[in-house]
């Protein structure tokens, strides 16, 4: 059942690859901070249980979204998942979260496409004991299972509610999503493209100095 906050600092927790981080991922996570949220942890995956393997190592992914957060107040990078061998899972990584800063609410952060499959995930409802959900989406009509369905009519809620919570409920949230992924900027660095304005200006001097998607 959804659990109250009692005025306790919320987090928003974005994860993913990171591989590279680029400007689509801190819009969101800006969009996130002036949403109402105390903080926003970009967290790389060590060992992503729904996708290949990142290019980069794991210290390459950290460094470059640290380099990204350094002038982003209340934005930062973290590596609670890189510290485990295991696969990253998300009900997992929020119960350590809590066990570091137990006075913290929680909301985990997806995308439209993590959201179809989000019944498939290790644990998903373990996930909604510790935390809220937000899903991030673009408008219109979106495909929903029953499992979702009934989820929903138990959960769902608007982003006032979320943010007075600290577990349990379920935010669809619309945003325009920039048309740039890290599966693209891998192709056009590899092909010699400019990709100035994709990442911000640090971070693409990392990319150069390690070579890395080359």
């Amino acid at each position: 059942m959804a659990k109250s906050a009692n005025n306790s600092p919320h987090w928003a927790l974005l994860g993913g690859t990171f591989d590279p981080v680029h400007i689509g991922h801190l819009r969101i996570a800006v969009q996130l901070r002036d949403l109402g949220f105390d903080r926003v942890l970009l967290i790389p995956n060590r060992i992503p249980p729904h996708r290949p393997q990142p290019q980069a190592d794991a210290q390459q992914r950290l460094t470059m979204l640290e380099l990204a957060c350094a002038e982003l107040a209340g934005i930062e990078a973290c590596d609670i998942e890189l510290q485990r061998a295991e696969l990253s899972y998300s009900a997992i990584t929020v119960a350590a979260l809590h066990e570091r800063h137990p006075e913290v609410s929680f909301t985990w952060v997806m995308g439209q496409d993590a959201w179809q499959g989000f019944e498939h995930w290790h644990q998903p409802l373990a996930l909604l004991e510790q935390a809220n959900l937000l899903v991030v989406s673009r408008p219109g009509l979106q495909n929903t299972s029953h499992w979702q369905e009934q989820q929903l009519e138990q959960r769902e809620c608007d982003v006032a509610t979320l943010l007075r919570t600290s577990s349990g409920h379920i935010c669809r949230h619309h945003w325009p999503e920039l048309d740039i992924s890290a599966s693209y900027l891998r192709r056009a660095i590899k092909q010699g493209e400019n990709v100035t304005f994709l990442v911000p200006p640090n971070v693409l001097n990392y990319l150069h100095q390690q070579q890395l998607y080359r």
